[in-house]
């Protein structure tokens, strides 16, 4: 076999080099077969004990979405998905650990603890941990959609599905972040100056960008609590009309003439929604003095009534207040009904129309401005 020359190598004071060199030297190609063969055979071990403990993890779920299981459902899938992915990095270590002892590579001994093998075990300890408070954190966060998207409509689903990726994407760079940190001060790097500099390049970047900031953070609390959704009548940022988009910096809102005005998030200051609860149709229907108010109160209640029937949107029986001003040439009769969000205003023009055939059928009329004039005449 080809013999290495050390000199080969420029690196000073590198024990490891040289036990590296004299292993390759002095390696016998026989033994070295049987290690190869002895570490293939680990792998096939570890990746079969680990589809088991795979297995006998589904079967735990599958047990746990049972009815007569004490355990909640959601709370069994959390637990044994983090069991699968420590099963799995923690075998893969093992099996790894297990090879370097068939090749006679021991980085455990005392005097390598202040060395490379106990920064490598950090490390590797460092990146599983993180993979697995990652993996729990998505899971719980999943469970969280879940449950939110039980306890509201269809609607919200799909707002809950982009605040959960934004809510993954942000812990999980959080967590990585801590990680590389973690990695950094394992190899004895300062970390304190990094952060300085992160947190200096961050106050610039804020004060650069203060209105894009405020925009993002505040179409992240919009999103949260639900303050409108797509498809909302709403009143929002000197804006009225449909809600076509929402986004982490802007809103969309579409006017019912058909303009689409795009509203910074950070601008909204109050919001008027319309499309949360009942609304209510407000007519006001104005007689001439000289009808008989009884009867054109009556003439309205059996048209209400009537159109509470044959009108969908109406969700209760119109009610008739009665006379709410005395004005210069009329009295004024308040009509209101109820009706789904969104529809009182085709409710009232509906009424209205129907107010005026009914109380023209009825003989009651509906006055046009009036004025009297007296002319004096002098002698």
């Amino acid at each position: 076999m080809m013999l290495l020359n050390k000199q080969q190598y420029p690196w000073k004071g590198i024990d490891k080099m040289e036990q590296l060199l004299n292993y390759i030297n002095n390696v016998d190609m026989g033994d070295l077969a049987v290690k190869l063969a002895l570490s293939f055979l680990v792998l096939i071990a570890a990746y079969f004990l680990i589809s088991l403990s795979k297995k006998i993890l589904d079967r735990a779920i599958g047990y746990g979405d049972k009815e007569s299981s004490l355990i909640n459902p959601q709370l069994m899938q959390i637990i044994c998905t983090t069991l699968k992915a420590v099963v799995f990095y923690g075998g893969f270590f093992i099996a790894l650990l297990v090879i370097l002892e068939i090749f006679e590579v021991s980085i455990f001994k005392s005097e390598d603890l202040k060395g490379f093998g106990f920064q490598l075990i950090r490390v590797i300890a460092i990146f599983i941990g993180a993979r697995l408070v990652i993996q729990f954190q998505r899971s719980f966060t999943t469970h969280w959609i879940s449950k939110s998207q039980e306890d509201s409509d269809k609607a919200f689903s799909p707002r809950m599905k982009t605040l959960g990726s934004l809510v993954n994407s942000i812990l999980t760079y959080g967590i990585f972040f801590i990680a590389g940190l973690m990695v950094l001060e394992t190899f004895n790097i300062n970390t304190t100056a990094i952060l300085a500099s992160v947190g200096v390049l961050g106050l610039a970047v804020g004060f650069g960008a203060q209105n894009l900031v405020k925009d993002v953070i505040s179409g992240f609390f919009i999103i949260f609590e639900d303050q409108f959704r797509v498809g909302e009548f709403v009143e929002a940022g000197g804006a009225t009309g449909v809600v076509e988009e929402i986004g982490l910096r802007t809103t969309k809102i579409k006017r019912w003439t058909g303009h689409l005005e795009i509203i910074p998030n950070g601008s909204i200051a109050r919001i008027v929604n319309y499309s949360r609860s009942n609304m209510l149709a407000v007519c006001v229907v104005g007689i001439a003095y000289e009808m008989d108010i009884d009867k054109a109160q009556e003439v309205l209640r059996s048209i209400s009534e009537k159109a509470y029937q044959e009108i969908e949107a109406i969700v209760e029986v119109p009610v008739v207040q009665g006379v709410v001003e005395l004005a210069d040439s009329s009295v004024n009769i308040r009509v209101i009904a109820r009706t789904i969000p969104g529809e009182q205003w085709a409710t009232e023009r509906a009424l209205l129309g129907r107010f005026k055939k009914g109380l023209d059928e009825a003989g009651i009329e509906i006055p046009y401005p009036r004025r009297v004039i007296y002319q004096r005449e002098e002698k």
